[in-house]
């Protein structure tokens, strides 16, 4: 027969073991509820809120004065990556849901060819030995940008250093000693901006040098990693 004492333990210690499973699966409920409230959350950032690193594949156009000092024009293409500072240190904090902080590289390429070219640096009406005369830039850029609250738009500024390489030297008026092999590398201050509407990128560009400006002017497409 079981005492009254012992059947008061019995309930007692029924009573803990009841309000200690409650407890557990209170607990377990709540860590479901964060994970879901996290993952919702999550899933209500746009692409460009996610981003940490950002593979930005582009096309378009770059302006410049030839050898024989005329504006022209050449296609142009471009792979450009971007890492956001702020989302890889801050990522949950209220600063990383509009502020855009870090480096910007990549590299564009054009096929200049001889003067008088087409857009793709082909068949010239007036050759001078140019034909093989190709142009890259590689930028080293530091990007700032503000992400609109509600909604997938983001404007942004860059600036810093412009590496150019000219196949051939004298192809381009880019100042001082810009013939022969010693002047096909060359660095020179940019300021651009970047244009964003969720993965669709608009991305100007000017090139300041001691002799004429080298403008580009890109579209492209965010393959945004976060």
């Amino acid at each position: 027969m079981i005492h009254e004492k012992q059947r008061t333990w019995l309930l007692a210690c029924g009573l803990l073991a009841s309000l200690a499973l409650g407890a557990s699966a209170r607990a377990d409920d709540d860590t479901v509820s964060g994970r879901i409230e996290r993952t919702e959350r999550e899933a209500e950032k746009g692409p460009l809120q996610r981003e940490i690193v950002g593979i930005k594949p582009q096309a378009g156009v770059m302006v410049f004065n030839d050898a024989l000092d005329q504006t022209d024009s050449r296609a142009a293409a471009a792979l450009i990556v971007e890492m956001n500072a702020i989302n890889t240190f801050f990522g949950d904090r209220e600063i990383a849901k509009k502020w855009y902080l870090g480096p910007s590289t990549g590299v564009l390429y054009s096929h200049m060819g001889d003067p008088n070219s087409n857009f793709f640096g082909t068949e010239s009406s007036g050759r001078i030995g140019q034909a093989g005369s190709n142009f890259l830039i590689i930028p080293v850029n530091l990007k700032v940008g503000y992400l609109f609250p509600d909604s997938n738009f983001r404007l942004s500024l860059r600036s810093g250093g412009n590496f150019t390489y000219r196949s051939v030297g004298d192809s381009m008026n880019l100042g001082p000693a810009t013939g022969g092999p010693e002047a096909k590398w060359r660095i020179y201050p940019n300021i651009g901006a970047d244009i964003e509407l969720g993965q669709l990128m608009i991305r100007p560009d000017l090139t300041l040098t001691p002799g004429n400006e080298v403008f580009t002017g890109t579209v492209g497409f965010n393959i945004s990693l976060g």
